[in-house]
Order: structure tokens, then sequence, then C-alpha cells
């Protein structure tokens, strides 16, 4: 059998099969091929991955990428595949009005996997920046239109994971809403049979009262925030129902953004035993190449190696529980025989580098991933000459 893409000399990291290992990673049309089953395999490229770590490609889970749709979103393919991010999961950028123009021009034409959560705010994101013209979005419970969302759920469920609400306090301050948008749009996922992604920062609700009304694989987004109802008590401990939640399977989600992520409450949280289920970046224009705050997937992965995170746990965050939630499971985030070829080729540096969190607290730290190529859907998309 001839393969299009050997990598050899590789430290296989993979957390769904338990592997990490040094092995050869094959690759034939658009799959991950079992090279046990071939005879001195061949292949037309052949990459020397010696002294790097093969993973899986890696998917952000939260990202805003509904690029031309909104102010604030970054184009996938540009911001991610560059750094080994081979999937990514849109955290609301759009709602039922413009859905349709997000999957015809963004996710059915991108190299990247995209999938997404609908805003329950008819336009999603697209008021939301844009300089002195933008305002925040309208989560007024009055204007969600049902009838609209659930019919783009319902024609969308191969791409749609569930709905979206940013539930802040400066949303909802001082206006005089018909009803509490958080129990309106969980309400409206029961209904649907679909999941929710809630923006936790600065909630209205205190997290133990907040996190009651969650299910199994709903997401917690921007668990590690300390603005507002943290997840810790005043003593510094989780709140209990906090820990219960994470025991019925709900989902923890980091997702850094700028604005969105305390060490002190990231400390506390994994002192007990607590690390995020999922790492994301929040990527938006704000957040990414121009801030060192949040930059890439694999910066924020190093934050939390450098927190004393497993090498294993942090790649488990972007690869195998996020194509769970995906309903990927088997074919992406995993280098298994037959998964689809997304792979990403890093190298562990030993250099100083520094981490910041939302109120400028910094964390220095000795080793980084450094992303020196990345395979999408069996196709070379990026590579340095020399890793």
């Amino acid at each position: 059998m001839k393969l299009d893409i050997l990598i050899k000399n590789g430290r296989v990291v993979d957390p769904e099969r338990a592997i990490f290992l040094d092995q050869s990673v094959g690759v034939a049309g658009n799959r991950i091929v079992d090279l046990q089953s071939v005879d001195n395999p061949e292949a037309e490229t052949v990459i020397d991955a010696a002294g790097c770590l093969v993973l899986p490609g890696l998917i952000d889970f939260h990202a805003h990428v509904f690029h031309g749709g909104t102010a604030i979103s970054v184009n996938p393919d540009v911001i991610g595949l560059p750094n080994g991010v081979t999937g990514v999961v849109d955290a609301g950028s759009s709602g039922w009005v413009n859905y349709g123009l997000f999957r015809n021009n963004v996710i059915n034409t991108a190299q990247t996997r995209i999938k997404s959560y609908l805003n329950v705010v008819n336009v999603g994101l697209s008021t939301l920046g844009g300089g002195p013209t933008g305002y925040l979005e309208n989560t007024n419970p009055a204007n969600f239109n049902v009838e609209k969302i659930a019919r783009t759920v319902n024609e969308h469920r191969d791409n749609i994971l569930g709905l979206k609400l940013r539930y802040s306090q400066d949303i909802a301050r001082g206006r005089h809403f018909s009803g509490d948008p958080f129990f309106a749009t969980v309400e409206l996922a029961r209904q649907l049979n679909t999941g929710l992604c809630v923006h936790v920062t600065d909630s209205r609700l205190p997290a133990d009262e907040l996190i009651t009304h969650f299910q199994a694989d709903d997401i917690f987004a921007h668990c590690f925030h300390g603005t507002g109802h943290a997840i810790l008590q005043d003593n510094g401990d989780l709140f209990p129902d906090i820990k219960a939640a994470r025991d019925r399977g709900v989902i923890f989600d980091c997702s850094n953004g700028v604005a969105h992520f305390d060490f002190a409450v990231a400390r506390k949280a994994m002192e007990q035993g607590f690390n995020p289920d999922i790492i994301s970046t929040d990527l938006t224009l704000r957040n990414s190449l121009r801030t060192d705050k949040v930059f890439s997937l694999p910066f924020i992965m190093s934050k939390y190696l450098n927190m004393g995170m497993s090498l294993f746990d942090v790649v488990r965050a972007v690869t195998t529980t996020p194509a769970r939630l995906m309903k990927m499971q088997g074919e992406a985030g995993t280098l298994a025989s037959g998964a689809f070829a997304d792979i990403a080729i890093v190298k562990l540096r030993q250099e100083k580098v520094v981490f910041e969190d939302t109120r400028g607290e910094r964390l220095t730290g000795d080793h980084y991933l450094d992303n020196c190529a990345t395979i999408s859907n069996g196709q070379i998309v990026y590579r340095r000459q020399r890793f």
C-alpha cells in the first residue's frame, strides 16, 4: 500500500486510546491508516518528527469565526491551521437570522472543521464591536423568536450543538426585560432537546445557583473567570454544587479570552483537583495575534502545562473531550485507524514564556508548545522547513 504521508520518529500522544508512544503515523487519502496492516509502507511524503509530539488535530471548542459576518470574528483557517487547530466550535456568533449565511459562506467553505452553537439573540453577535457604532446584543426573552430558532436548530442538527447565551450584568443591567434570559434559554434548549452553552462571567445569578440548572454536556463557559460570581466560595473552596455538577457530566470550559481568566480562581480550583474539561481560547480579533494574553490554542495549552496540569490531560481537553461533544468521537480528536487525518506536530520548547490574566497578574513559565506542522483532512496545510 502506498501512503500519501508517513510521519516517523515522533512521540504519539492520543488520550482517546491512552497512547504515549514512539510510533509512526500513516495517512492515505483523508484517513489515518493502521500501519500494522501495511507491509514495508512507502509514502509520497515522509515527515521526520524526531523530537516532536504527534497529536490529533487540535480542537478549539470556544472561538468566534463568523468571519465577514461579525466585527469580532477571525478567519478560522488563517488563525487556526498554522497553530495545529483543525477543528473549531463557534460560540454563538450567529443567530437564526444569519446562521444560513454563516453556514454557507464560512462553515461549508473552510478547511477547518467547524461546528456551532446558535445564539438565542436573533442576529447573534453581529452588533457587537466595530467601534463607537457597535452595541451589546439584546437578550430580552421577549425578542426571542422561538419558532425561527426551533426551525434553524432542527434543520441543522448535524452542525448546531445547542443554544448560546451571554449572561452578564453588562447586557442586562438597567433594562426592563420580560423575564430572565437564562431561564428562558434553558427552557427552550430542553424543549428542543439540544445542548446549552452559557457565558457566565459576571453572571446575574451566583454560580452555585446557576449551575443547578445545567445538565450533562451543557457548557459552563469561562469557568475560571474572577469577575462577579466565581465558582469559589469566600474561603476559596469550590462550591459543593459546582463539584456535584462535574460529577453529573456538566462540562467546564476555561474559554480564556482577555477578560475571563483569573490565576487566583484557576489555581485554587486546580489545587482541589478541578481541572478544566475543555481548554479553549475564545478567540476574536481582539484576543488573537494582537495580544499576548490569548494568542493561540497552543499558547493557552502551555499555560496549563506550566500550572501543573499533565500533558495527557491538556491534550485530552483539546482533542478527545471536544470531539465527543462535537459528535465526532472516533473521527476527530484521535489518531486511531480510520479517523480523519487531522494531525498537529508540535515541539515542547524549553524556554521562558510569560502568561498574563485578566487582572494583569503574570506567571513565568519555562516551557511551551510550538506547532511545527499541521495536516488537515489529509492535506499538509502548514509546515516549517525545520522543526
